[in-house]
């Protein structure tokens, strides 16, 4: 069969072609090599090269398994990554917090980068800093061990030599006495019984996901920002779309000379928060 004839029965089989049918064509071109949607239409005339594959591939798209766990990558910031059920699928509000912090780190002059990224998962936050800024000094932290094994990968990849910490929010770095002046992280924000789209809760990890009603792991990190090792401290963190009205409260009780500032991200909401200890 040709990539066309592929194309045209898989899309009978979608519930809502107008939005899916990408995915098809995403597919395809694993398949067959391809780099580009251009390529596809170049060469849709083409037989497939493993149609036995593709099909495994559709049949697991259909079960509402993401692309990205399908084929084991997804693209950040312009770079390709490793990703598994280990951890989360970045999104596009998780470039923004990058881009974020990218940009204080050039408007505050920051000479010296002695970064962290806690809360690690996938690692893209913190390779992507690293690779902006060529770092030799940052550290990966998680409290699952499994998805530091997802982080390694991807240093790996990007050819990023890091320290690694297997523990809870800041712990490890305390303990060590790790400096650090650059933190970001991504913790888990969403509370339980928030509608969440049933493909994530199926598929994705829970223990990246899910937070209790007091935000417990921004309580641990902001609680502790004053016992890392540092001269001064730049820590963004990405925020869900919901009330922080009580993380501004353990920021006042825990960081009480800290300038910090909520930032809306390209929909006009508060998805980022900036902390920055003198």
């Amino acid at each position: 069969m040709t990539l066309f004839e592929v194309y045209k029965n898989s899309l009978k089989k979608l519930q809502n072609p107008d939005v899916e049918e990408i995915n098809i064509r995403i597919l395809l071109c694993e398949i067959n090599g391809l780099k580009t949607m251009s390529d596809f239409y170049i060469h849709k005339d083409e037989d497939i090269h493993d149609l036995s594959r593709y099909l495994q591939y559709f049949d697991r798209f259909l079960n509402g398994e993401p692309i990205q766990y399908i084929l084991n990558k997804t693209t950040f910031l312009g770079r390709e990554f490793y990703v598994d059920k280990r951890v989360l699928i970045p999104r596009q509000e998780s470039e923004e917090v990058v881009s974020f912090l990218i940009g204080e780190i050039r408007r505050l002059n920051l000479s010296s980068i002695f970064a962290a990224d806690i809360c690690a998962g996938s690692g893209v936050l913190g390779i992507s800093l690293a690779k902006e800024f060529n770092l030799k000094n940052i550290i990966f932290s998680d409290i699952s061990k499994d998805a530091l094994e997802v982080t390694k990968i991807n240093c790996e990849k990007h050819e990023i030599s890091p320290k690694f910490y297997c523990g809870d929010a800041l712990d490890e770095l305390i303990k060590n006495n790790e400096k650090v002046n650059v933190l970001i992280a991504n913790p888990p924000y969403i509370k339980q019984g928030e509608n969440v789209d049933n493909s994530v809760l199926k598929h994705e990890p829970h223990l990246a996901l899910f937070t209790d009603d007091e935000f417990s792991v921004y309580i641990s990190i902001i609680s502790n920002l004053n016992n890392i090792k540092k001269d001064t401290l730049l820590a963004v963190f990405e925020l869900g779309d919901n009330d922080h009205s009580l993380i501004e409260k353990y920021i006042k009780e825990y960081c009480p000379d800290a300038s910090y500032k909520f930032v809306n991200d390209m929909n006009g909401k508060e998805r980022i928060l900036s902390i920055y200890l003198k």
